[in-house]
């Protein structure tokens, strides 16, 4: 049976990997009441994780949980109720464990601590992935039967391709939107004073204090999965841009955005069960949105043990340690094993294979073995071309921009190409300077799809290849609407356009 290299994490180690591992073998049949995966391969490789599933098991069970999802209610609502119970839980716990006086409390107490936060991040990590991660529609499963059942509802509509997106955009704020909100509800109140002095904080007049107070209960959101933080200089950027004002009004724009949303319903004369589906393609986008930032703010608050724990061993680097599994730490902490010599190994390159009956993770001479005989995809010089799905129509033509995580921001201009395994929240900046929007993995309801729709940027997702065959500086033509991009020239100059 092939295996095959479904997605990629960016910035990845294995305290973000380590319960997928277990996870899709064991508790998808547990939370699920399905025998979904039989076998997951994770293969790290200097800070990027490579997520491979059998593709014939992948393609069949994948399709199975979408239709659970889909057609089962009662087990939807209640894995939501799980998921949402499980977030709110880990949030507030780590909130708590961050605060913690590290430096005063003993190695076997600390393990206490430990056995509670990881717990929670188990379930959260677990519900989160099973009911909006990749494996349900990472390759357009679940987006596919409930763009379906609307073309069914509407059959040969010629609006069809505008219906679709608009009835999917999200109606609940994100975080990020309520983020906005209080840096514009700053600024106007900063207007009606006359003054945008914010910084420095010995300065009685200015806004800092409350400056800082948005900033300690939003900075994580530009976490990740190893940070840093966003610093209010950038905070304090966003609050000066005369573009933040807009922002007071996302809560009444989305209200506005929700009737609309039901008047069309009504206008096309859907069904019960066309308007729930419908709704949980904005429920899956909405909560993708929320685990993924939740899970930055619990590796924030990770943070400080980590370097606590770093102090005590004596290493030099922190995030060395986030090689190590969550069900390692206890032996890390009291007895220094494994050794931080095998965690930098694992850095390196290391695979972990999980099956029905065995987890195991492999380093050296095995490890490059497997990842060898799975990691055999090249770009190939003659390949001019990759093909995927519109997730929002257009024409656009510019420099590629390969952007994977927010340090890959600082090349792009306005008028490039972003060329991604798959957008965030925390590449919005990049996004809105992008004159089109291109991924390898993702369905029609994932966050590039929905994003570049509210901005209306030309996207195309779902390439399975786009970064393999392009680089950056490449000149690209991107036809969102048959879904193509073409390769024009080689590392192009600006000039050619």
């Amino acid at each position: 049976m092939p295996i095959e290299v479904m997605e990629r994490i960016y910035s990845g180690h294995w305290m973000l990997q380590s319960f997928n591992c277990k996870g899709f073998v064991e508790d998808f049949h547990r939370f699920s009441g399905m025998k979904v995966f039989t076998k997951y391969i994770s293969i790290m490789e200097k800070g990027v994780c490579f997520m491979c599933w059998d593709t014939e098991e992948f393609e069949r069970n994948a399709n199975l949980l979408a239709d659970k999802l889909l057609n089962d209610s009662a087990w939807r609502k209640r894995i939501y109720a799980l998921f949402d119970a499980y977030s709110r839980a880990y949030f507030l716990a780590g909130e708590r464990f961050r605060q913690l006086p590290f430096s005063d409390i003993s190695d076997r107490d600390l393990v206490k601590e430990l056995r509670s936060l990881t717990s929670l991040q188990h379930s959260h990590q677990i519900l989160g992935v099973l009911v909006n991660g990749f494996p349900i529609d990472g390759k357009n499963h679940l987006s596919e039967k409930i763009r379906g059942a609307l073309r069914d509802k509407i059959g040969n509509n010629p609006n069809f391709d505008a219906y679709w997106p608009f009835l999917t955009l999200p109606t609940r704020l994100s975080l990020r939107q309520k983020k906005d909100i209080a840096l514009a509800r700053l600024r106007r109140k900063m207007e009606s004073q006359k003054t945008f002095r914010v910084l420095p904080s010995s300065d009685p007049n200015t806004f800092r204090k409350e400056l800082e107070k948005i900033h300690g209960a939003f900075c994580w959101l530009d976490y990740l999965y190893m940070g840093p933080p966003a610093s209010i200089e950038q905070h304090a950027e966003e609050l000066r841009n005369p573009k933040n004002k807009e922002h007071l009004h996302l809560k009444r724009e989305l209200k506005k955005r929700e009737y609309q949303q039901i008047r069309l319903m009504d206008k096309l004369r859907l069904d019960k069960k066309t308007r729930e589906f419908l709704h949980i393609a904005k429920q899956v986008i909405g909560q993708k949105g929320w685990r993924k930032d939740y899970q930055a703010h619990g590796f924030w608050c990770w943070q400080p043990f980590f370097e606590e724990l770093a102090q005590r061993k004596r290493v030099a680097d922190w995030r060395t340690l986030l090689f190590l599994f969550p069900w390692e730490l206890e032996g890390f902490l009291l007895r220094t094993r494994p050794s931080v010599a095998e965690l930098k190994e694992r850095k390196k390159l290391s695979v972990s294979v999980s099956t029905e009956h065995s987890h195991h993770l492999l380093v050296g001479k095995k490890a490059r073995e497997i990842a060898r005989s799975i990691l055999n995809q090249k770009a190939g010089g003659g390949v001019k071309e990759a093909k995927g799905q519109c997730a929002y129509a257009g024409k656009a033509r510019g420099f590629v921009r390969i952007i994977h995580t927010p340090a890959d921001m600082q090349k792009m201009k306005k008028g490039d190409i972003i060329v991604s395994q798959a957008t965030s929240p925390d590449l919005l900046p990049a996004m809105t300077k992008a004159a089109a929007i291109v991924t390898n993995t993702g369905g029609l309801i994932c966050h590039a799809a929905i994003t570049s729709r509210e901005l209306k940027i030309p996207c195309i997702v779902g390439t399975g290849n786009a970064t393999l065959i392009f680089k950056d500086g490449d000149l690209v033509e991107v036809h969102a609407t048959k879904g193509i991009i073409t390769l024009i020239e080689r590392g192009g100059s600006r000039k050619t356009i």
